[in-house]
């Protein structure tokens, strides 16, 4: 796989006036954008398949959410809310990979550059370590040095240094709308590829009129 030190070298050939820095930069700036819109695989997933569980404790009902979650997409498990011994009409079947769950009630906030991504329940989760399964996008770490890696999969890494190279280039001779739409459209082509290959909808609430105004629902 290309590394992160590879790149700069191949971009810097095409823009040998921007510094190391400033192209780890501006990879770091193109990767944020492609992250920034909710792709397949950018869901964390886990060696089983999974979403990884979100641990719960008993009375607490807001959490954070992992350092690498960007925003949640759905909290669901296998069972009912606590108390109930069948699906109660506050809740919706959830669909993931083919097979039904219940969805939690939940509402997320979306992580900021200053804040972690947070979850806050609707009622009471009960401590557990094992129940809810937390479906969230992932934000990839920051490109700061040539040590640490892209997230973005090698095979898309010659859009990404053409997108740099256009941002590095508009910096450098002012703002050209030629430019400025080809780093959009090299990062829609990025999500775009990365939304490839899914016949179907990873995760979707099978939505019942009575829960159409449901806020956990994305």
């Amino acid at each position: 796989m290309p590394s992160t030190e590879t790149n700069v070298e191949l971009i810097q050939r095409r823009v040998s006036e921007s510094t190391t820095q400033q192209i780890l930069d501006a990879l770091d700036e193109i990767q944020l954008i492609v992250y920034s819109q909710d792709c397949f695989q950018t869901q964390k997933i886990d060696s089983t398949g999974m979403p990884p569980f979100l641990e719960t404790v008993e009375d607490v009902y807001e959490y954070d959410c992992p350092s690498d979650c960007r925003k949640t997409a759905a909290i669901f498990t296998e069972e009912p809310a606590r108390g109930y011994s069948r699906i109660s009409r506050n809740e919706c079947e959830y669909s993931f990979n083919g097979k039904r769950y219940i969805m939690a009630q939940w509402e997320g906030r979306d992580a900021t550059i200053e804040t972690v991504s947070k979850v806050y329940f609707k009622q009471d989760p009960g401590t557990t370590d094992s129940i809810y399964y937390h479906l969230y996008y992932m934000k990839p770490a920051r490109i700061t040095n040539i040590e640490i890696q892209l997230v973005i999969p090698e095979e898309y890494h010659y859009l990404l240094r053409k997108a740099v190279i256009s941002m590095l280039t508009t910096e450098s001779y002012g703002d050209s709308a030629y430019d400025i739409n080809a780093i959009e459209n090299i990062s829609k082509t990025i999500r775009a590829k990365l939304n490839s290959g899914y016949g179907s909808v990873l995760g979707q609430a099978i939505i019942q009129p009575e829960h159409l105004d449901y806020p956990g629902i994305r």
